[in-house]
């Protein structure tokens, strides 16, 4: 069966992604934009059929997170294998409105994909549980009943926000959340990151678990690491600086480590950015990069001595997430240290190094115990996780299963 796939994706577009970073007043969704990449490249790494992108740009509202107001539509070419014709859709970017009326930008496209005839299997595929996103695949379905819909939930709804919010803002999160929950019986295939997500979610549809895609060609960066670190021993993390996320922990399990020598290179942006600076001021073996592009933080987990994940299974989010950094980090060839969550699966077990329990104290031991083994063997154990991802979650085999199990 030959699939005409239409991906509602929130990405973005390779040829405008350093206009776009330039315009940013807050952070890039790197960790999203590359699993959405990823899959998008692993589908034409495979014979499946042809695929169009319609995007909307994930980014902040005007005047606090974006310079402009409009995001002007333009075309793009995920592919050279044909011409896809994929569509950034022209957007209203005010803060207040943009929530509201963006998804009428949308509907031409949709129904003029639903409506067309090519002779290959109809499938829309949206990434993420999104209520503008799955009010879209209820329209094409309106137009053409026999589109096969999925959506890629990365992150449950009501876990998603790694702010806290309030007010207003709480109270649309809340509509959000029931507004997708009362859309998931159109979905006719859900992809999910951890198997207890269709628990949480109530879903009654078919789900395949794809935990993410390893990093296989991003890691081949040339070694563009910062200066003052080349031939360093560091434990580095790089990502959001929330303290939901363990960044806390991290530093306390740091300050409890006594080798002099060793730094603690930290990169990413978000709330404890103001901690990390005092910090640093206080010992002089964490260093802090600030926002960090994506083959500069690439290039620093290949020189690192070793990878930390602080995230904590103390909170019940863990259990329908799969952090992303995870198959990041060992894709890059050094050894990770991270707590075991809930939503890790025991095949997992051999190549992550977990902390004997959610202590600070435990995670200070477990940094220390892979800092100090030999290089050679520290080398070996980081090269054994490499392989196994590579082999198995890369993304023509991860895109394979996607499309095997929606057709």
């Amino acid at each position: 069966m030959s699939l005409d796939v239409l991906f509602l994706g929130k990405l973005f577009p390779r040829e405008k992604e350093s206009e776009i970073k330039g315009k940013m007043k807050t952070g890039m969704q790197d960790a999203a934009n590359a699993l959405q990449w990823n899959i998008i490249d692993g589908f034409e790494e495979n014979d499946f059929g042809t695929m169009k992108i319609i995007n909307y740009l994930p980014i902040d509202a005007y005047p606090n997170g974006y310079t402009d107001k409009f995001i002007e539509g333009f075309t793009f070419q995920h592919t050279d294998k044909y011409k896809a014709d994929d569509i950034n859709v022209r957007c209203c970017n005010i803060f207040g409105i943009k929530r509201f009326i963006n998804s009428l930008y949308f509907r031409k496209y949709i129904k003029k994909w639903a409506k067309e005839e090519t002779g290959k299997k109809k499938v829309i595929l949206s990434y993420t549980a999104n209520s503008m996103f799955l009010g879209l695949v209820k329209l094409a379905k309106k137009y053409n009943k026999n589109i096969i819909a999925g959506c890629i939930i990365a992150d449950i709804p009501e876990f998603a926000t790694a702010r806290k919010v309030t007010g207003l803002k709480k109270l649309y999160h809340t509509y959000q959340v029931k507004k997708c929950a009362s859309l998931y019986g159109l979905v006719d295939r859900f992809i999910l990151l951890t198997d207890q997500m269709a628990e949480r979610l109530k879903i009654k549809s078919p789900h395949i678990v794809v935990e993410g895609i390893a990093t296989t060609d991003e890691n081949n960066v040339d070694d563009a690491t910062v200066n003052t670190l080349k031939n360093e021993r560091y434990v580095l993390y790089s990502g959001t600086l929330n303290y939901k996320f363990g960044i806390g922990t991290l530093i306390e399990a740091f300050e409890k480590t006594e080798d002099e020598k060793l730094k603690l290179v930290i990169c990413g942006f978000g709330e404890a950015e103001e901690l990390i600076k005092e910090k640093q001021k206080e010992d002089m073996r964490i260093v802090y990069l600030g926002r960090v592009d994506r083959a500069e933080v690439l290039s620093l987990q290949k020189n690192a001595t070793v990878l930390v994940n602080p995230r904590q299974n103390n909170e019940e989010f863990t259990k329908y997430s799969f952090p992303s950094k995870n198959l990041e980090y060992l894709s890059s060839g050094v050894p990770l240290v991270a707590y075991k969550l809930d939503g890790i699966p025991d095949e997992y077990d051999e190549y992550i190094y977990y902390p004997t329990d959610n202590s600070a104290e435990a995670l200070s031991k477990e940094i220390m115990k892979i800092c100090a083994l030999p290089d050679e063997e520290r080398k070996l154990l980081g090269k054994k996780a490499k392989d196994f991802v590579f082999e198995n979650k890369n993304k023509e085999k991860q895109a394979q299963r996607i499309i095997e199990f929606i057709k």
